[in-house]
């Protein structure tokens, strides 16, 4: 049995040389940042036998515990600052000071526990409309520790119900994502979890989206860079020191938990050196809403998603009773959201972090999937402007997957998690791997899965596409989706067949003709000329769809993904990898193509009252009203893409109303979608000039 001991003088070595003993360079505290881990050919290889995290500490080659990190702010108005719960995982060479272990944070707010399904059973009522949010901004006292231990001293007495227990209500598990990386525990970093104020275990209120929420986890990153306090338990009597760390952080997460590194990268937070952002959002109003229109049922999303997470806004133990001021919080968070009927307001520029870019100092590996139509591509496409506005180091990912994080799947040659192991290597310690020179843009190929690379990225020529068939008018009709969507549901969610099943009653269909082989590299743009009588109304969505076809009408090999939500491709699994010693061994997986007559390249969606709505979140604001039965000019702008398009291939542009698979715009849908009775019945029709339908196409070739 390899025993971490063995490996104390092993140090690191350049990307492509052997495993060597030397000496590293010191960190702040003079001790070699990668003595007790083994590095080989620029990566961590396992460096201890891993257990899980019921083992004792005393059993264990990993020290697990928890701490409570004091935040700047009260938001519960106790007349203290709120406290954040964090699980930490820590190689026990370092917490014993063999070594200074880097912390990877993963900052998701569902792992505490999830606690109530609101979208099913909304509990709250209509709070007091004259709620203040600035009395959450309200300091609070700091605490006075007795003393300071270190998190070895801690982990003596450390409860591992503390971090393995069941929550009420949805018997959600607490940290049921700790085991998600151990890939890296087992090769010497530290995992670090943490779900924010007003989770289950942490206090104050859970403020999805807000800079309260971002504040809280920025705050568990000056606790790990050295530069805050943590407490070993809620009385906040004993304090407890982060000393095993080396106090470079990296911020590692997927979905909500992909969009806290963003949030925490805008402060420049001392200490935080990188994030790896997979399918985060950059801006919540470009979750919900596009070009003008909301795009979801109700138009309101982030204090939902704040009910979901919101473990510790409950009064009793039952988790049945919110606290009075969570509940105002919803109520006007709800209200001010609503209000804003698919425009880009101040709550939204609030919670825009794409346009909070100045104070990005850290790196970031943005890694999407481009078949994700949960989380949009466009939402990366923001944050990497973001980060080359900063002018910080970033690189972009994209791959074949939907809302997945890629774990097991081999890009060209190597591990996805290989490629993170050199990434975390490099900017956690220092390793001179090579892995900043890598390419600004890394794309798996929809054709065969290949990887190919960009130097640059929003750089492809924009090309006018010829359009058949472009004569007279076409009239659409929000209308009844019922049948199209029923057949939806019952193929899984697939979205090509229902996008190929619409009609000419209830879209419009053109082709578009590209003469050989093309890449489209971009955000494609459709321009349009519409009318419509009904501006009595608002918040009319147009939707346009591009779609792959056979030109002849036979099937093609693409990426399919199921799920409206959580979509994912089907994978093959292959031959097995090693995660660490004592550990399950992982599976490699290839994701699996399947035979389709069509593919949905990418889609988008605008409002049919505000023709000037633009690509930019800030360009949505209300704009002056249209006048009724004259043409406008409209440009509907894709979520970004890459994607190759075969000869003998044709294009098909659909065109529609309201997309039942992202908004229930009439009372047809009302059997699928919860809160129905916060859905107006929208009954519209606007009017399409043929000749006036373009697609620009920004072509890589």
């Amino acid at each position: 049995m390899r025993k971490i001991w063995k490996t104390i003088f092993c140090c690191l070595v350049s990307a492509g040389g052997a495993a060597a003993c030397a000496t590293a360079s010191p960190s702040a505290s003079g001790k070699p940042e990668t003595a007790g881990m083994i590095i080989e050919n620029g990566i961590a290889m396992p460096m201890l036998v891993y257990s899980d995290t019921g083992t004792p500490n005393e059993e264990s080659e990993i020290t697990r515990l928890c701490v409570f990190v004091e935040t700047d702010y009260d938001t519960d108005g106790d007349g203290k600052k709120d406290l954040v719960k964090a699980f930490l995982q820590i190689p026990k060479a370092a917490a014993d000071g063999a070594y200074q272990a880097a912390a990877i944070y993963n900052p998701t707010p569902y792992s505490a526990g999830t606690v109530n399904d609101v979208i099913a059973d909304n509990p709250f009522i209509v709070a007091d409309e004259s709620f203040d949010p600035s009395v959450l901004y309200a300091e609070g006292s700091a605490r006075v520790p007795e003393k300071t231990i270190t998190a070895a001293e801690a982990a003596k007495t450390a409860d591992s119900s503390e971090w393995l227990y069941t929550l009420p209500r949805l018997g959600s598990s607490g940290y049921y994502d700790a085991a998600q990386n151990d890939y890296f525990l087992t090769r010497g970093f530290a995992i670090v979890n943490a779900s924010g104020i007003g989770t289950y275990g942490s206090e104050g209120l859970e403020l999805c989206g807000t800079h309260l929420e971002r504040d809280s986890h920025k705050c568990v990153v000056e606790w790990l860079a050295g530069n805050r306090t943590a407490y070993t338990d809620r009385t906040g009597t004993t304090a407890v020191s982060a000393d095993w760390c080396n106090h470079k952080v990296a911020i590692f997460g997927i979905s909500y938990g992909g969009t806290i590194p963003y949030e925490v990268a805008t402060t420049g937070v001392e200490g935080l050196e990188t994030i790896v952002p997979i399918a985060g959002i950059s801006c919540w109003y470009d979750y919900r809403n596009s070009q003008g229109v909301s795009t979801f049922a109700y138009p309101y999303y982030t204090p939902v998603l704040s009910s979901f997470v919101a473990g510790g806004c409950y009064l009793d133990s039952s988790l049945t009773v919110y606290k009075p001021a969570y509940a105002d919080w919803y109520s006007w968070q709800r209200t001010a959201e609503a209000d804003s009927s698919g425009n880009y307001s101040d709550i939204y520029a609030a919670s825009d972090y794409s346009g909070d870019w100045e104070n990005i100092r850290c790196s970031a590996l943005i890694v999407h999937g481009l078949n994700d139509f949960n989380v949009m591509t466009k939402q990366s496409d923001l944050m990497y402007r973001a980060f080359k506005n900063a002018g910080a180091d970033v690189k972009l990912f994209l791959h074949q997957d939907g809302h997945n994080l890629p774990y097991g799947i081999t890009f060209g040659e190597e591990l996805f998690e290989v490629t993170l192991n050199r990434w975390f290597c490099h900017y956690l310690y220092g390793v001179d791997n090579g892995i900043e020179d890598m390419a600004e843009v890394t794309v798996q190929s929809n054709l065969d899965g290949s990887v190919h690379t960009f130097d640059e990225w929003n750089t492809a020529e924009y090309r006018e596409t010829e359009v058949q068939e472009t004569e007279g008018t076409t009239t659409i009709l929000s209308g009844s989706y019922d049948s199209f969507y029923t057949d939806y549901l019952k193929d899984g969610n697939n979205l090509e067949p229902f996008y190929s099943s619409l009609d000419s009653e209830h879209a419009a269909v053109y082709t578009l003709d590209l003469p050989e082989e093309s890449e489209i590299k971009g955000i494609p743009e459709v321009h349009v000329s519409l009318k419509t009588g009904d501006t009595d109304q608002d918040n009319l969505m147009v939707s346009a769809v591009l779609m792959d076809t056979c030109t002849d009408g036979s099937l093609f090999d693409a990426y399919l993904t199921k799920g409206s939500l959580g979509n994912t491709l089907p994978v093959r699994k292959t031959d097995p990898y090693e995660i660490g010693q004592g550990h399950a061994q992982g599976t490699r997986k290839e994701y699996v193509q399947s035979r389709t007559p069509c593919k949905v390249i990418t889609l988008g969606w605008m409002d049919l009252l505000d023709p000037d709505a633009g690509y930019l979140s800030s360009e949505n604001r209300v704009q002056a009203p249209i006048e009724p039965d004259t043409c406008h000019d409209y440009v509907i702008y894709l979520s970004p893409t890459v994607y190759t398009v075969e000869k003998g291939h044709t294009l098909k542009l659909y065109l529609f109303a309201a997309d039942p698979n992202r908004s229930r715009l009439d009372d047809t849908m009302d059997s699928t979608q919860d809160f129905a009775d916060d859905v107006p019945d929208k009954i519209y029709s606007f009017e399409i000039d043929n000749s006036s339908v373009r697609v620009n196409l920004p072509l890589a070739n």
